[in-house]
């Protein structure tokens, strides 16, 4: 029997192969930050708000550890058995777990609800053997999730940054909720439209043994901490004592989890973080991002979204104008169409690559679809009614 020995070199190649078909998003997000580093002085570099992401990174760090730690609880398994127990079609279980982040996003944030609710859709379909609609249920989380945080000033980063300059602008809480509220209307309704096309079958789940909690102790240390993350998401709390307080009591109450974490997400929102703050520095881009505010402020926000995803588009965009409310619906409708227009997508996907059988082909053809209905109707939405 012959013996194929594979040279060491050839080893090597494949491995980084391996990594780089694994992990593209972070290899994508690293040669763009790379390159925008050579665009921009090292002074301008020097200048971006670290601060920021730093604070963003460390809220995706807490539930990130609060859904592992879940996990390791089998609290996620327990509560997809609950829910599966009591729903009986396929409509009915997706409606339910794309509503979830729906609600939960206009208190908490869409990142916050994603984290949540994203791997528990995953867990459920996949005890339930359906499998096959992770991908529309998911990107039907995400945009849920999306619309419901348009409807608060919390509900996203951008939200929050316009409604902070209400003194600016002289708006009241009314008026920002007026120039939302056709868009959330509009949003959800396409997303229950969309969630009632997905084929209906009778659910016919066998359980197998009972599922006991794992952990008890640690588990309601766990719930614990969730309720001082919402806490610092609301800030009531500074993002760093969390961040001390969360690191060390997985430290003590479970080691383990530390090691279950996806870090590599962190990194991605790091490296779209530099070169979306790289590119919007360059003088050229500024100059031809100012003419276009002063002809369509809400269309332009929504076009450099999808270039450096919508909250640093809010943040380059608002000085170039007085149209506060176009900034603001800009950048939530700017929230679809490319996977980097809105950071929640980033996250989805990210989670959906940690399925061992997740369908890449499926999940984009989705995701456009999807994303094209949603601009397709939302724009023409401002227009009408906004």
């Amino acid at each position: 029997m012959n013996t194929f020995i594979i040279p060491a070199g050839f080893q090597d190649l494949m491995d980084v192969h391996g990594f780089v078909k694994k992990e593209f998003l972070l290899v994508i997000s690293a040669a763009l930050a790379l390159t925008s580093l050579f665009l921009v002085p090292m002074d301008t570099v020097a200048s971006y708000d670290y601060l920021r992401i730093m604070e963003t990174i460390c809220t995706l760090l807490f539930f990130l550890l609060i859904v592992a730690g879940l996990k390791e609880c089998r609290a996620l398994d327990i509560l997809a058995r609950k829910t599966l127990w009591n729903l009986r079609t396929t409509t009915s279980l997706c409606l339910v777990l794309i509503l979830l982040p729906f609600f939960c996003a206009m208190l908490f944030s869409n990142d916050v609800s994603l984290l949540t609710f994203v791997p528990l859709a995953i867990t459920i379909l996949c005890v339930a053997e359906q499998k096959r609609l992770i991908p529309i249920v998911i990107i039907l989380q995400t945009v849920a999730a999306n619309i419901g945080s348009s409807l608060t000033p919390f509900g996203n980063p951008h939200n929050l940054y316009i409604y902070n300059l209400d003194d600016h602008y002289g708006f009241t809480l009314m008026e920002y909720e007026m120039a939302l509220i056709p868009i959330v209307i509009v949003g959800i309704t396409a997303v229950i439209a969309m969630t009632m096309l997905i084929p209906r079958h009778d659910l016919s789940v066998e359980f197998g043994e009972r599922i006991e909690l794992q952990h008890r102790p640690q588990f309601f240390v766990i719930l614990a901490l969730f309720a001082v993350a919402i806490i610092t998401v609301l800030d009531v709390i500074p993002f760093y004592i969390t961040a001390v307080v969360m690191v060390a009591a997985f430290l003590i109450m479970m080691p383990r989890v530390l090691m279950k974490v996806d870090y590599c997400i962190l990194f991605v929102f790091f490296f779209l973080f530099v070169f979306a703050n790289g590119i919007t520095n360059l003088d050229s881009v500024h100059s031809v991002l100012s003419d276009l505010m002063a002809d369509n402020p809400m269309m332009t926000t929504v076009a450099v979204s999808q270039f450096t995803s919508n909250v640093p588009a809010t943040i380059l965009l608002q000085p170039f104008t007085d149209d506060w409310a176009a900034v603001l619906v800009g950048a939530d409708i700017g929230g679809f169409g490319t996977p980097i227009a809105s950071m929640a997508f980033v996250i989805t996907l990210r989670l959906y690559l940690l399925n061992k059988d997740a369908d890449l082909k499926l999940y984009f053809r989705t995701f456009i679809t999807v994303n094209i209905v949603m601009l397709a109707l939302l724009i023409p939405t401002y227009y009408l009614l906004c």
